[in-house]
């Protein structure tokens, strides 16, 4: 078979490099390279000016120019393509569709449009991210008649295997974009509990209010590393357990990304995170207080009420779980040959996807 041109439309955002650096076999891909930061002003504004689109219950769509030049169309990030040509879409979650707002998402208007779209003939296959994102999807969309396109497609990460030097201090690593939602909090107050009793350290990347910083020698907040490579070696390669207790996340790619160095992981079972995490295998799961996705029509009052209280529960048993990766060191170590095994070679794997999306891509040509 020739080499398949699949138009795509990655965005900013790391997972993306994912797929368009590494397509299956016989696959080429036609994209836009993506430019500047997700979370810049600009990129705000943008979905702010999208958001008052969706407030009058269109979704999230989009015309490809000169589709006739490809022979399909992968669409990300729930965009639904406008052109009448074979098309795929992904989604992290059912409100991919509505800009990730989940009030815009039950409009009666925004459903009739989306289920004209999935349900058209030109729409081949829907990927959910996850086993999560499926539901979400099958719980807030009408999709009888077409439930046979959705089939869930895991994101896949490449493997780096980052020589690690002895520490006798057990070393702590965290990346997360809001201190808040992403458990810095939480961590803070794990980590001081810890520090009275183990020797041990922190690196973090992410904001913290400077009222919520650690005044101790073993807590280091890191600046933005540019460099792949660079920032690998500075959160990952000098770690030995990563930590993440979010209560906002609709995947986890961090997760995804420590795993992928082979480290054991203790993270909450908020959405996705027990699909990466599987609880004493790879690392150890933290029950998290509040789901966000059952506060999904009630966010206002999620991130006001719930997301900044303190969580004693949750810490206690970030220190519980941390504690046992602390003093067992061969745990440790098997957890994270388990995390590495997971991505190297199994369900996130960049093989185990691009088997999938091939059959997926071939198929979608064959209707």
């Amino acid at each position: 078979m020739k080499n398949l041109k699949v138009y795509i439309n990655p965005g900013v955002h790391p997972q993306f490099k994912e797929i368009t650096s590494f397509p299956p076999k016989g696959i080429k891909y036609i994209y836009e390279e993506p430019k500047g930061d997700h979370n810049s002003n600009r990129k705000r504004r943008f979905r702010e000016i999208a958001s008052n689109l969706h407030r009058t219950g269109f979704p999230r769509m989009a015309y490809v120019k000169n589709a006739e030049k490809y022979d399909l169309i992968h669409s990300t990030r729930g965009i639904l393509p406008l052109n009448k040509k074979p098309w795929i879409v992904d989604l992290e979650s059912a409100a991919a569709f509505s800009g990730l707002d989940w009030n815009h998402l039950q409009k009666p208007l925004m459903q009739r449009i989306i289920r004209r779209f999935l349900s058209s003939p030109h729409c081949k296959k829907i990927l959910p991210q996850s086993e999560s994102a499926k539901k979400s999807l099958l719980e807030n969309v009408d999709c009888s008649g077409f439930e046979h396109k959705i089939e869930t497609l895991y994101l896949a990460y490449h493997t780096t295997k980052l020589k690690r030097k002895h520490s006798d201090t057990v070393r702590i690593s965290f990346i997360g974009k809001g201190f808040y939602e992403k458990g810095g909090n939480d961590l803070h107050e794990a980590f001081k509990i810890l520090n009275k009793k183990y020797k041990i350290s922190l690196k973090y990347k992410g904001d913290v209010p400077e009222n919520k910083k650690l005044k101790l020698p073993n807590v280091h907040y890191l600046e933005n590393i540019p460099d792949p490579k660079k920032f690998y070696e500075a959160i990952f390669g000098d770690c030995d357990i990563y930590v993440q207790p979010t209560i906002f996340d609709s995947f986890g790619v961090s997760i995804l990304e420590a795993m992928s160095t082979g480290l054991p992981i203790v993270c909450t079972d908020d959405f996705t995170l027990p699909e990466l995490v599987e609880d004493g295998y790879n690392g150890f799961l933290v029950k998290s207080h509040a789901h966000w996705y059952d506060h999904r029509l009630t966010l206002h009052k999620f991130w006001t009420e719930l997301v900044p209280e303190q969580h004693p529960e949750t810490v206690k048993k970030l220190v519980e779980k941390i504690s046992i990766l602390i003093e067992n060191k061969k745990l440790r170590e098997q957890m994270g040959r388990n995390s590495f095994k997971l991505v190297s070679t199994g369900k996130f794997s960049i093989k185990e996807r691009n088997k999938k999306l091939l059959k997926i891509y071939k198929e979608a040509l064959e209707d």
